[in-house]
């Protein structure tokens, strides 16, 4: 309703504050997730299981979406519904999402993967309030609608303050990767290609990701990665593991623009205009390394891998998974998912190849 506009709008006013570019946010290693299991024989033959799914396994995204039980944590914030108004609002934090009310309007927001939350600064006046960096300020950014909001601290003590931001931004941090987590099916990244399936003797790596179809839809489908061949390396998504239904390619070139985004605890990056989200932080760092190299290769205009080759860089890759397993950053959860199933936004969309210079 009127809350969720005046949110959208006041994200137009104020995203301006002054994140920086350059800096990686710290992750949190302080997790209760269960460890999952990655055992490095299984990774090298792969049994064969039937998906724990039929079809595509797609979620709506909109923030619109009931919050969850009880809030986990309350407490008052200040909220900057443009950068002259700065306004104490009361803020509940839910398992999905979160809730405030501000001029007798409640807004409600659930979250879904494609949402960060991280640390922020302006330099502008408030003419009731002063200087806006008194305040110790953080943004919640919905970035595949668009939407942006800021809430600040403020305290006579400011490392109190800036504590008091910290336990904020992680509990919500906290929320994000759980909606993300809940939505995976069990699953082990793996190497090795299934040896009934043609199209995946090439695989390097092989796992599920949650891909943004759009502002509305995500999908969760099996993404493999492959080598370099002439000069394109591509990520084939199927609908599930068994890889018996394929839905788009992703070709990557070595100009295509590969990053992650910029969050406490994210676990989005994007391949030019695809945005992904993994499982945890530590599985992302590990797709955008594979997808890096390919990069080096096709920049070096490195020919097709040999079989050799192929197999040395499968180990690469399982030794990364190695490290992961238990530790903080390779730790998951397993929980109903907390958003609801939604058709896919669009039945196949196949192959996307790279533009042909003119």
């Amino acid at each position: 309703g009127r809350g969720r506009r005046r949110g959208a709008m006041a994200a137009d006013t104020v995203c301006r504050c002054i994140c920086g570019t350059g800096k990686r946010d710290p992750m949190d290693a302080s997790t209760t997730w269960a460890t999952p299991e990655l055992d490095l024989e299984e990774l090298d033959e792969p049994s064969f299981q039937m998906p724990h799914f039929a079809g595509r396994l797609s979620y709506s995204i909109y923030p619109d979406q009931q919050l969850r039980g009880q809030p986990l944590r309350e407490g008052e914030l200040w909220f900057l519904s443009t950068e002259e108004k700065v306004d104490r609002v009361n803020f509940s934090l839910y398992i999905n999402g979160f809730r405030f009310e501000h001029e007798a309007e409640e807004t409600s927001i659930s979250l879904s993967p494609f949402a960060l939350v991280r640390n922020c600064k302006f330099q502008s006046t408030c003419p009731s309030l002063g200087s806006l960096s008194d305040f110790k300020i953080f943004k919640v950014s919905l970035f595949a609608q668009g939407r942006c909001y800021y809430f600040g601290v403020r305290g006579e003590d400011e490392h109190e303050a800036e504590e008091d931001r910290s336990r904020w931004v992680l509990d919500i941090s906290r929320a994000m990767r759980l909606v993300t987590q809940s939505l995976f099916p069990p699953f082990t990244i793996c190497c090795a290609p299934l040896q009934s399936v043609a199209s995946t003797q090439r695989r390097l790596m092989a796992g599920y990701l949650i891909h943004c179809d759009d502002g509305h839809i995500a999908s969760v489908l099996y993404c493999e990665l492959h080598p370099q061949c002439q000069d394109t390396a591509k990520m084939v998504m199927y609908e599930n593991e068994i890889c018996q239904t394929p839905v788009m390619d992703v070709y990557i070139t070595e100009r295509s623009i590969c990053c992650e985004k910029m969050g406490i605890n994210c676990s989005c990056f994007s391949i030019e205009d695809h945005q992904f989200s993994t499982r945890s932080w530590a599985e992302r760092r590990l797709w955008l390394r594979a997808i890096s190299n390919l990069k080096v290769k096709l920049q070096n205009r490195a020919p097709p891998p040999t079989a050799e080759e192929l197999r040395t860089y499968r180990l690469a890759i399982k030794e990364h998974l190695g490290a992961i397993k238990g530790t903080a950053e390779g730790q998951v959860c397993q929980t109903d998912a907390l958003l609801q199933r939604a058709c896919p936004a669009r039945p196949h969309f196949r192959s996307l190849a790279p533009e042909s210079p003119a």
